[in-house]
Order: C-alpha cells, then structure tokens, then sequence
C-alpha cells in the first residue's frame, strides 16, 4: 500500500532584484517639497517694495517728462548744501566735497502764468545722475548758498502736490530702468509668495520646483512680468546710453 504523497512545501518568496528596485525608485515621483513660511513673508515683502519702486519710478519719469503736471520754472532765491562723507552742512563752497543734496527755495511760475508758488522748494538728489545731477552742477556755478545774486532759473514740473522735479531726459531714462526692473522683480515674487520659494538653498522649494507647483494663470503671468520687464528694461538702458553718447558728442563739437 502506498502512502499518501505529502503537500508540498511552500515555495520562498522571490528575492527583489537590486536594479529592478532602483529603476522603480527613479520612476517614482519625488515627494514635493512643502512650501516655506519664510519665503511666502519674504515674497510678499518683495512684491511691496516692488511696487513701490514701479510707482515711484514711473510716476517720476512722467513728471520729469512734462507729461503730467504744470510745466514752468523756478526762480531760486536761496539754497542749502548738505555734503556727503567727510562733509557735513555749509554755507560756503566747497568744490572737492562731494554734494549729497541740494535744496533750494524760490518762486515757481507755470509757463502759463496761472500757477505762482512763491514758497516753492526743489530737493536735488547729488547721488542721482542725470537731471539731478546736471542741475546741481549748474546751480553750484551760481554759488547761490554763498548769499550770491539770486534770480536763476531752473526748469521743473510741478507735480500736483507741489512738489518740483527737473524736466530732464536722463532723469526719465534713470526713472525706467528702475521701474522696469522692479516690474522684474515683481515677477519674481509671485513664485515667492505662491510656492514659498526662498532664494536660499535648503529653505522650501527651490524656484523650479515652485513654479511648477503654480496654477496656470499664476506661471503666465509671471511669465509676462518677465517678458514686460526684460524688454523695457532693455529698451531704457539703450535708451540711457544713446543719451550718454549724444552727450558726449556735444562736448566734442
């Protein structure tokens, strides 16, 4: 009599392939890196400042334009020098000291005679090239903090708060780079605020990872930000150096 054949054994689980297991590990998705508090506050701290600098930079360039505003000029009456580092206030003139501001009182008058400010006062930035600094050193020629003969003229703009701005078109081509790099900047930001991207390593995602992360309509418009902002500031530094050389050509004739 035969016996019963006995149940076979189990057999042992398949040993998992070292390559096979690492080719499954690179297909899989990565786990997304979670977004960073710190680079939301510094998104939204970067998207304020930029649109502050896009006001003020656009506003400006029109005003220095003439666009806006009451055209005119200002009869200087008296001014104030404050000098950088290693100067200090001074009535006197002191050509080898550098001019960190200049501010000067007299009376506007628009070029229509509809407007008199016989309390005006025009603030000129000696850090600033361009209109500013053209308007100092001609100014300075004058030597009006010195109690000279006052009665010089400068024109300005006059912007609805009173406030004066010397018509000049390197101050317009200064004023637009500004702006068109903050509207940049502003680009920026929205990966910032949207992702938690933080230009430091290892805090939240890095800036690919982040824009990836974006809804559409978030990713286009920075996008377009990029594109307005890199095209105009272009536009206003070809702008600048064009001016830059004509000036420089004038001197020469």
């Amino acid at each position: 009599m035969t016996s019963p054949p006995s149940p076979a054994s189990p057999a042992p689980p398949p040993v998992p392939d070292p390559a096979a297991r690492g080719a499954a590990a690179e297909g899989s998705p990565a786990t997304p890196v979670p977004p960073s508090p710190v680079g939301r506050w510094f998104g939204v701290a970067l998207a304020v400042a930029a649109l502050a600098v896009i006001w003020y930079g656009f506003s400006t360039a029109a005003l220095s334009s003439g666009l806006v505003g009451t055209r005119g000029a200002l009869t200087i009456s008296t001014c104030e020098t404050q000098f950088g580092a290693g100067g200090g206030r001074s009535s006197g003139s002191h050509p080898t000291k550098r001019v960190r501001e200049l501010t000067c009182e007299g009376t506007f008058r628009s070029s229509d005679g509809s407007v008199v400010d016989r309390s005006a006062r025009l603030t000129l930035d000696g850090n600033q090239g361009g209109g500013d600094g053209d308007a100092i050193s001609e100014i300075r020629k004058q030597d009006l903090d010195r109690g000279y003969e006052p009665g010089y003229e400068v024109d300005v703009n006059r912007s609805a708060d009173g406030g004066l701005h010397v018509t000049s078109w390197l101050s317009i081509a200064n004023c637009l780079c500004l702006g068109f790099f903050a509207v940049i900047v502003l680009g920026y930001s929205i990966t910032c605020v949207g992702a938690g991207h933080f230009p430091r390593k290892g805090i939240g995602p890095s800036y690919s990872e982040g824009t990836a992360s974006l809804p559409k309509w978030a990713t286009n418009t920075e996008s377009w930000l990029w594109v307005i902002g890199g095209v105009g500031l272009l536009l206003a530094i070809v702008f600048r150096v064009l001016l830059m050389f004509g000036a420089f050509a004038s001197l020469l004739v």
